[in-house]
């Protein structure tokens, strides 16, 4: 076996590559392919590495080939003298030796001034008979109790609630006339008694009746406080009988309860006053 011509490694005879260091053993133009100190690829025509500075010239027998240090170039310690900031500490301390003597041969500063003293109050002189005015007193509120009254949520006006419940009547209306029980539902409150019953009672009235005919009447309303009110409802309505294909006319008047439930007026209870037709 030979040795490669650039690490030294042993290489077989028919090798076109060294498998220590990759240089080709064949092909002139590629012989230094790798450097043989870090492995840098390099080209043929360097004489040092880009990457270590290591000498790619081949020793003469006998010779040390240099070591990356030795190429680099010598560079001088650089001086403090020739930095500005020196000459610039120099100059300020100075102009600070040069100014303390002036500073204590300038005198005494003056005296600081004082705040001139109130004038002193003498108090009026008391005539026997001339009565004397009483000092004004600042009425302080008792501990606890301030001026600010508290803040109290402000009550809905009538006509807003008015529309807000016409709102949800109008809602259960339409619910009715297209028999949405979902809809119908979600007019209710959740806790409004015996629902269950009240809806298998509208989904009976649903399979034997047809609705031609709604609308209603809202009256006597009363706000309870921000999330209960009462008012008084009248229902008038025409439906059809499926069976006989007869016709009527109802008015049913209600005593309804309501209440705010996630934010949205519900029905939460409701008393039949009166019914006629």
């Amino acid at each position: 076996m030979t040795a490669c011509p650039y690490c030294q490694e042993p290489v077989e005879g028919n090798a076109l590559f060294c498998r220590s260091c990759g240089a080709s053993l064949r092909i002139p133009e590629y012989d230094r392919a790798f450097c043989p100190h870090c492995g840098a690829r390099v080209s043929s025509k360097q004489e040092f590495c880009h990457e270590c500075n290591w000498s790619l010239l081949k020793p003469a027998p006998g010779e040390t080939p240099p070591s990356p240090a030795s190429s680099l170039p010598t560079q001088s310690k650089p001086t403090p003298w020739k930095n500005p900031w020196v000459w610039g500490f120099l100059v300020c301390a100075g102009l600070t030796i040069a100014i303390l003597p002036w500073l204590f041969i300038s005198g005494t500063p003056p005296p600081p001034q004082t705040t001139p003293a109130a004038p002193k109050v003498v108090p009026e002189k008391v005539v026997p008979g001339v009565p004397v005015p009483a000092p004004s007193l600042s009425v302080v509120p008792p501990s606890g109790k301030g001026s600010v009254p508290p803040v109290t949520e402000t009550p809905l006006s009538a006509a807003v609630l008015r529309d807000q419940l016409a709102e949800l009547l109008s809602q259960l209306k339409e619910a009715q006339l297209k028999k949405d029980i979902s809809r119908y539902s979600q007019s209710f409150s959740p806790d409004f008694p015996d629902f269950d019953k009240r809806r298998q009672k509208t989904l009976a009235v649903w399979e034997a009746y047809d609705y031609s005919h709604m609308d209603f009447a809202l009256t006597a309303i009363q706000p309870l406080d921000p999330d209960h009110a009462q008012a008084q409802v009248t229902w008038n309505f025409s439906i059809l009988q499926k069976k006989t294909q007869t016709s009527k006319s109802e008015s049913q008047t209600y005593r309804v309860w309501f209440s705010k439930n996630g934010g949205r007026w519900r029905i939460s209870k409701l008393e039949m006053v009166r019914k006629s037709g």
